[in-house]
């Protein structure tokens, strides 16, 4: 039996709706991999969006730096994430990691956000992240474009300042004009698939509030039909 568990001390029940369900149509070998990159996406989330003092949350953020990208392993011990992480990283992930750690970073500015920091922040946190969930330590790859788009999407959908999900949304639809799209193969599936379901809120500017919704789990079963 394949074990999709990210590993001990994790939970996939821990995920949002939308990533649980996209692990799904993971192939079983990948499937503890992309459960621990969607974790510590999520890890990251709650790190640059608690509020508070941005000093601390760029420590915080220094602090997966050193675990991730610069291997320090005089830190990290004891940490379920970072201990599986050492585990399952396949080369190259620290440079994708790298890239979804800046695009966090760029949230704690204390400046209003310009459209071409949510694009920078897209596409760093949206390609770092589908670089890991595909293994795929291409910076400037065919996954940026899209991951790009559902990372603005989701932001969108998470933060409570409504001219700056508008804004992010206006960003998304621009990179979505681009016409990129997931390249194929069924390690790639569940990346199509959450591109599926954020690409008409970009395209009709529609700000996900409710978020995962019977609209969005509609659309991510017509996708998966279509492969």
């Amino acid at each position: 039996m394949v074990n999709t568990q990210p590993g001990a001390g994790l939970s996939i029940a821990d995920l949002a709706p939308l990533q649980r369900l996209l692990l799904a149509y993971a192939p079983g070998s990948m499937r503890a991999w992309q459960a621990l990159c969607w974790l510590l996406d999520q890890r990251l989330a709650a790190v640059a969006q608690r509020g508070g003092e941005p000093t601390i949350a760029a420590i915080r953020l220094a602090w997966w730096d050193a675990v991730l990208v610069e291997d320090d392993r005089t830190k990290g011990g004891g940490e379920p994430l970072v201990e599986r992480w050492r585990a399952l990283a396949p080369a190259g992930a620290d440079a994708a990691a790298e890239r979804l750690i800046d695009g966090w970073r760029m949230l704690l500015s204390p400046e209003p956000l310009s459209e071409a920091d949510l694009r920078a922040y897209g596409v760093a946190r949206g390609g770092g992240l589908f670089g890991l969930l595909a293994e795929d330590d291409t910076a400037d790859g065919a996954l940026s474009g899209p991951g790009a788009v559902w990372a603005l999407w989701d932001l969108a959908a998470h933060v409570q300042d409504e001219a700056l999900a508008r804004q992010a949304l206006e960003t998304a639809q621009d990179l979505a004009a681009a016409g990129d799209d997931v390249p194929s193969g069924r390690a790639l599936k569940p990346l199509r698939l959450a591109y599926a379901v954020a690409l008409p809120d970009v395209r009709a500017g529609a700000v996900p509030t409710a978020g995962f919704s019977l609209r969005h789990y509609g659309r991510l079963l017509r996708a998966s039909l279509r492969g």
